[in-house]
C-alpha cells in the first residue's frame, strides 16, 4: 500500500519539474507529442531505461504514469523512490536540511518547547544570512527587516519533517527574473543566499579552529566578509536546544535550475557541543563584549582622575582595539598615576599590559602592570 504522504507529495509533481530533473540527470528526450515525452538513458552494463512522461496533469492516468516513472528511476539510480520524489518535487528549489542529533529525538519526535524553539532559531538563521547577503555586518541589532529580507522569507516553505533523528526542511524556490537579478548577475536571490549560508558556515568553523590554536578573538574578524555575524552564531547555538546538549548537521541541496558557476562550496556542515562555547565567544566578540588576556594597550592619556590623599588614580588611554578607537580606563598606583600625569602633560605615549574587558560602550584594563612611557607624542607632530 502506498503511504498517503507519498501520494500527497506525488500530487505536486509537475511536468516541468519532472522534465527538468530528467534532463539535469543525463536523460535524453527523443520523441515529443502533445501528451507524452519519451526519455531514455543508458545505465550500467549498457542497460537502457525508458520513461514515458505525461505532459498534462489533467490526464486521467497522470499519477499512475508518475508512479511508473519513479519505479524506473529507482532501478536506474539505485535510490529509493521517496528520495527521488523529494528531489523531483524540489527540483526548482534550494533545500536546507537541519538534522538534530540526540538520544531524545531518535524516534523522530522532539520535546514541545525545544521543537518550537528549533523552528524559531531556523528562521533566525535564515534572517541573519539574508541580511548578510545584502550587507556584511558584525551584528544586526533590532530594527525592522528590509523589504528584500521580508520578500525572501515569505517565499520559504517548510517541508515535511523526517525521521532518523529530527530533520527540519527549509525549501527556498528558485525564481530567476529581471527583478531578482542582483548586482547585474543572472543568479536568483535564493542562490545568493544559499551561497552565503555555505560560505558563512565554513568560515565560522574555520575561525573556531583558528581560535583554538591562537586564543585570539581577532581571528573571527575575517569571517564577517563571508557572512558571519553575531546573529548567525546565536541562531546556531539555539539549534542545539536550551541545554545545548544536541549536535546538529546543516545540509544544503542546490537546485540545478540555477547553475551558477561559483567556487566549490561545502554543502555539509556539522556542529557539536564542544563548539558552542566558541560560537558564544564569537557572538560576544562581534557585539563588542569580550575579554582579551595579556593585552598590551598603548596610546595617549586623555583623562585622569585622582582623589586627594588616595594611593591610586584612574586614567583613560586613547587606544585602537581591533580596529576600533576606544578609551581604555584603568587604575594605577600613585607613582604610576603621576607618571601618567606627566605623560599627559607632555603628550607622551604610554604602554601598559593587563586583561582587557571590552563592551559596546566601554573598555577597562584589569590588573594593569608594566606601565611605562614608550615615546614622546611630540615626535609625531609636524
Amino acid at each position: 500500500m502506498i503511504p498517503k504522504s507519498f501520494m500527497s507529495s506525488m500530487s505536486v509533481v509537475t511536468p516541468g519539474c519532472m522534465s527538468g530533473y530528467l534532463s539535469s540527470n543525463g536523460w535524453t528526450e527523443f520523441e515529443i507529442d502533445s501528451q507524452v515525452s519519451v526519455w531514455r538513458i543508458v545505465g550500467d552494463h549498457n542497460h537502457e531505461f525508458e520513461i514515458l512522461q505525461p505532459l498534462k496533469e489533467s490526464l486521467r492516468d497522470y499519477k499512475n504514469r508518475v508512479l511508473d516513472a519513479l519505479f524506473i528511476l529507482e532501478k536506474a539510480e539505485g535510490r529509493s523512490q521517496e528520495l527521488i520524489l523529494s528531489d523531483i518535487v524540489n527540483f526548482s528549489s534550494d533545500v536546507i536540511k537541519i538534522r538534530i542529533i540526540h538520544e531524545d529525538v531518535k524516534s523522530g519526535s522532539i520535546p514541545l518547547d525545544d521543537g518550537v524553539s528549533l523552528f524559531e532559531k531556523a528562521r533566525e538563521l535564515l534572517v541573519s544570512i539574508v541580511r548578510s547577503t545584502f550587507k556584511k555586518q558584525r551584528y544586526f541589532s533590532g530594527g525592522r527587516l528590509s523589504e528584500d529580507v521580508e520578500n525572501y522569507l515569505s517565499s520559504i516553505r517548510l517541508g515535511q519533517t523526517e525521521h532518523g533523528s529530527y530533520v527540519v526542511n527549509l525549501i527556498a524556490p528558485i525564481d530567476i527574473s529581471e527583478e531578482e537579478q542582483f548586482d547585474g548577475l543572472k543568479t536568483s536571490i535564493t542562490r545568493l543566499v544559499t551561497n552565503t549560508l555555505s560560505r558563512s558556515l565554513s568560515a565560522i568553523n574555520k575561525s573556531i579552529d583558528d581560535y583554538r590554536s591562537t586564543n585570539n578573538e581577532a581571528v573571527f574578524d575575517g569571517a564577517v566578509e563571508k557572512g558571519v555575524s553575531a546573529n548567525l552564531c546565536d541562531a546556531l547555538i539555539g539549534l542545539a536546544g536550551e541545554s545545548r546538549a544536541r549536535d546538529f548537521d546543516i545540509k544544503i541541496s542546490m537546485s540545478k535550475k540555477d547553475s551558477d558557476e561559483n567556487e566549490e562550496l561545502n554543502l555539509m556542515h556539522s556542529f557539536n557541543s564542544s563548539m558552542y562555547p566558541y560560537l558564544e565567544k564569537a557572538s560576544n566578540y562581534y557585539k563588542d563584549n569580550y575579554v582579551i588576556r595579556e593585552r598590551v594597550v598603548s596610546g595617549l592619556v586623555v583623562k585622569l582622575t585622582h582623589e586627594h590623599d588616595s594611593n591610586t588614580g584612574s586614567i583613560a588611554i586613547d587606544a585602537n582595539i581591533n580596529g576600533k578607537d576606544k578609551h581604555v580606563t584603568l587604575d594605577l598606583s600613585a607613582p604610576e598615576y603621576w607618571e601618567a600625569h606627566h605623560a599627559h602633560k607632555n603628550n607622551d605615549i604610554v604602554e601598559v599590559t593587563g586583561e582587557l574587558y571590552v563592551s559596546p560602550k566601554s573598555a577597562k584594563l584589569i590588573d594593569p602592570r608594566d606601565f611605562k612611557i614608550i615615546a614622546s607624542g611630540n615626535l609625531f607632530k609636524d
